[in-house]
């Protein structure tokens, strides 16, 4: 259970990080609630995810649907065929449920100033080394550059995208991240091997449609 343990321990630290992130309601005006997506990101309709408190918005594949709706923003697929398996950690004579749902989250988190002087410092000294304690076994798989809010900011991101094991459960994920007035976002695919080329469009139409309020 110490891999399960040392999970939970990491989301608990970002969520505290997430509730002192926000400091007022923001609303945004004459933005449509649903846009047709490009061809590139899969087509059919992108559904709004948005609220007061947080500083962004995008857009979600309709085959998607909010799970959580606050500071931090998950989407998830609808397919019946994701469920929650009991797993067994090697060693252990635990059982404990690992959630195989494909998912995207958005997150913003208040950095130390200075702490960290670009994406690439702040990836290789505080979420690697976490991800490398977290889980059983990680492989950075490739690392993009990308353009954040390509209308209005053009802000400079990184992608990062790497496999991982936890509990005998191979996942693939990615994650886009990037800073703006001493914050720092990131959004967050996650999927199993076999869904992850699935259901990427999901990230690549949160790219896109990225905005701040």
């Amino acid at each position: 259970m110490k891999i399960l343990k040392k999970f939970i321990y990491f989301i608990i630290i970002l969520s505290c990080f997430a509730l002192f992130s926000s400091c007022r309601d923001r609303e945004i005006k004459n933005v449509s609630t649903e846009i047709e997506l490009s061809d590139e990101n899969g087509g059919g309709t992108g559904i709004l995810a948005n609220n007061k408190t947080a500083d962004f918005y995008f857009y979600y594949p309709e085959n998607f649907s909010i799970q959580r709706n606050d500071d931090m923003i998950i989407v998830s697929s609808g397919e019946s065929a994701d469920v929650e398996t009991d797993i067994q950690e090697p060693g252990s004579d635990d059982y404990f449920p690992i959630l195989t749902r494909t998912s995207l989250s958005a997150t913003v988190f208040g950095l130390i100033a200075g702490k960290y002087e670009t994406v690439d410092e702040y990836w290789g000294n505080y979420v690697l080394p976490a991800y490398e304690g977290m889980y059983q076994t990680i492989e950075i798989l490739s690392e993009d550059d990308l353009v954040i809010d390509k209308d209005t900011e053009n802000i400079p991101a990184k992608k990062y995208t790497y496999a991982v094991s936890l509990a005998g459960m191979k996942y693939k994920l990615s994650e886009v991240i990037f800073f703006r007035k001493q914050k720092v976002y990131t959004l967050t695919y996650t999927a199993t091997e076999n869904k992850y080329p699935t259901y990427v469009n999901v990230l690549n139409t949160a790219v896109d449609t990225f905005r701040f309020k």
